[in-house]
């Protein structure tokens, strides 16, 4: 089954209920003469941005998270500098502070000049996202990170049709990794997820008994040259879609 879903933009007055999750899109264009403003950010945050070599990834950091504070703010109506992050054991950040965005489970991903943020009120969420992009040693990657199944599946798909299917791959795992909090700590092989373009699941998890039930996927297409896929605890959700304009969120 597949699903078609729009982005909208907000209405004026945004709630979350525990049976939504929302995905924002946000525009991070690279606008070199307009430093990006750092106001709102962390010490850490500013320390981040900085250390990037090229002002092109800095610029986008900072647009990104700017915007990660803006729209959680949204939510529970506070400023986005009273915002206060920490990190789980394996790195995970979650909010701390103020007391009532605790509730508030979220995830951010970027490439390029777009970013993706996934928000729901008490389950865990993932999101990744991937601009379509030739790739130099497709069979090397595919080799080294997916699964005996999941290689078997894409050599089944049409040649023209691998780089895609790769990519769309791809996100789903890195989606259910992000949201797991585990990320890097496991390998990309000890589970499969589907490579057909309906209905995305995982179909075994070796390293996590139990978690090909606990969890749900769904691809997202948040622009024809890009590919994207979140992963939600649990099921009975329902995915709403919004087109971040700035400074203007809602109240």
């Amino acid at each position: 089954m597949k699903h078609c879903i729009s982005w909208q933009h907000p209405p004026s007055h945004l709630d979350l209920c525990a049976s939504a999750v929302d995905v924002w899109k946000v525009h991070i264009d690279d606008d070199q003469t307009d430093e990006p403003d750092l106001h709102d950010l962390s010490d850490s945050e500013r320390d981040r941005a900085s250390r990037f070599r090229f002002a092109v990834d800095r610029r986008r950091f900072v647009k990104s998270h700017s915007a990660l504070r803006a729209i959680l703010a949204t939510y529970i109506g506070a400023s986005p500098r009273a915002l206060v992050f920490g990190q789980a054991v394996h790195g995970k950040p979650f909010l701390v502070a103020p007391r009532q965005a605790q509730k508030l489970r979220y995830n951010l991903s970027h490439s390029g000049d777009l970013a993706l943020i996934a928000i729901s009120v008490g389950r865990e969420v993932g999101i990744d996202l991937e601009r379509n992009r030739p790739m130099e040693d497709l069979s090397g990657v595919v080799n080294r990170f997916f699964s005996t199944a999941e290689r078997e599946a894409l050599a089944r798909v049409a040649a023209k049709d691998r780089e895609q299917a790769f990519l769309s791959t791809w996100v789903l795992k890195e989606a259910y990794l992000k949201a797991s909090g585990e990320g890097l700590l496991r390998s990309l092989d000890a589970f499969d997820v589907t490579i057909a373009e309906d209905e995305p699941r995982l179909l075994e998890v070796r390293d996590r008994v139990g978690d090909a039930s606990r969890w749900s996927l769904r691809r997202l297409r948040p622009r024809d040259d890009f590919v994207a896929a979140l992963a939600v605890a649990g099921d009975g959700w329902q995915l709403r879609q919004w087109v971040w304009a700035g400074s203007s969120q809602p109240r």
